[in-house]
């Protein structure tokens, strides 16, 4: 995959409802600190930054890293803050808000458990959780290679039963394209969730 490329078709995109929704969700009285997991080109992280979050973005990849400090220089340091780190690397500081939109799914099935484990230590009780799952129709969930975390609709209750309220979920499940251009069957669950 042509790195560069994609993080720039990536940039133009419309942030994506729910994560909006969140913005809107989140109780007055927490603290205004957000983790971008899986960051990329950094779209959300800075639309976050305009909200008024201090925010904590990482992805795995040293190009993204690049481009969010290259797109967020007027906040960097201030109330955007970058780290080249994989999911079970990262350390999580305390938020109110974490969002991993179409990222959390590349997260090593093996180390799963932990980084989520992490991530709910992390949050604060009545903060929000915004991210995307990966349903086992998905054409890339059929590629062993790809290591990629499955979820089936009866996981992610499970998952989420001991330590959120399921706010919003839509599942997506059709036909279409990657940021690429290659077609492939999506099957996908946006969700939003509040810490208990």
């Amino acid at each position: 995959m042509n790195h560069d490329t994609y993080y720039k078709r990536s940039k133009q995109l419309d942030i994506y409802p729910h994560l909006r929704d969140s913005v809107e969700l989140l109780p007055s009285e927490l603290p205004k600190i957000a983790i971008d997991m899986g960051c990329g080109s950094g779209r959300n992280a800075l639309f976050l930054v305009e909200y008024g979050y201090r925010v904590h973005a990482f992805d795995h990849h040293p190009l993204a890293i690049e481009r969010v400090q290259e797109s967020g220089k007027a906040h960097f340091g201030t109330s955007l803050f970058t780290c080249h780190a994989r999911f079970d690397q990262f350390e999580y500081p305390s938020a109110s808000l974490i969002t991993a939109c179409m990222s959390l799914f590349f997260c090593h099935p093996g180390v799963f458990p932990t980084v989520w484990k992490k991530l709910t230590q992390s949050l604060s009780s009545g903060g929000i959780f915004c991210g995307h799952f990966m349903g086992p129709e998905d054409t890339w969930a059929r590629d062993e290679s790809l290591h990629l975390t499955i979820h089936t609709s009866s996981m992610l209750s499970s998952l989420f039963a001991d330590d959120y309220h399921l706010i919003a979920l839509q599942e997506k499940a059709e036909a279409g394209t990657t940021l690429m251009g290659k077609n492939k069957d999506w099957h996908t669950y946006s969700v939003i969730l509040q810490k208990r």
